[in-house]
């Protein structure tokens, strides 16, 4: 095998590596908050084999080895982390927020935020003397803008103002992270 061909597949496996770390990030995330009901420590130790695998292998080009080296320690933090939060729980002292990760939440959430903002777009729209969009339309607009923020930012909550601008009302977006 020649070297491009070695590092390709080094690259390629740094993705997936980094890919898989994402997805278990996710899957703990789930599990503290009360959505999943067992911790991911198989794919936490499938990860960790991994990673002792490609830290045996021996890595040349410096770009590759400073990927690698920053995703293993990433998941080493990381795996801290799950560890301390896993304790807490087992001693009692970690407090879940089930009102605000649960689905009916969400949902309850999403339907007074979609109120207040058709609501208050209404009602510029009545000053401005301008369409008013129907209910539907306005909350398939946001979700489709909450949508695209969180698959680009990740994880952020969007919180949505409404304003009139040169006689015309506006939606603007800011971002919590």
């Amino acid at each position: 095998m020649n070297e491009r061909d070695n590092r390709a597949k080094i690259s390629q496996s740094i993705d997936e590596i980094d890919a898989r770390i994402n997805a278990l990030r996710i899957h703990y995330e789930q599990y503290f908050a009360g959505v999943e009901k067992r911790a991911p420590i198989r794919e936490q130790e499938d990860m960790a084999r991994d990673l002792r695998h490609l830290s045996q292998r021996k890595i040349i080009q410096t770009e590759l080895r400073y990927r690698f080296n920053n995703l293993a320690s990433r998941f080493h933090v990381y795996q801290g982390m799950w560890e301390r939060l896993q304790r807490e729980m087992d001693e009692g002292r970690f407090q879940r927020h089930k009102h605000k990760t649960s689905p009916a939440a969400i949902v309850d959430n999403g339907a007074t935020e979609v109120e207040r903002i058709y609501s208050e777009y209404n009602k510029i729209c009545q000053q401005c003397h301008t369409v008013v969009p129907s209910r539907a339309q306005l909350e398939a607009f946001i979700r489709q803008q909450r949508d695209a923020l969180q698959s680009k930012y990740g994880n952020v909550q969007c919180q949505f103002q409404v304003t009139s601008e040169n006689g015309k009302p506006k939606i603007k977006v800011s971002l919590k992270r």
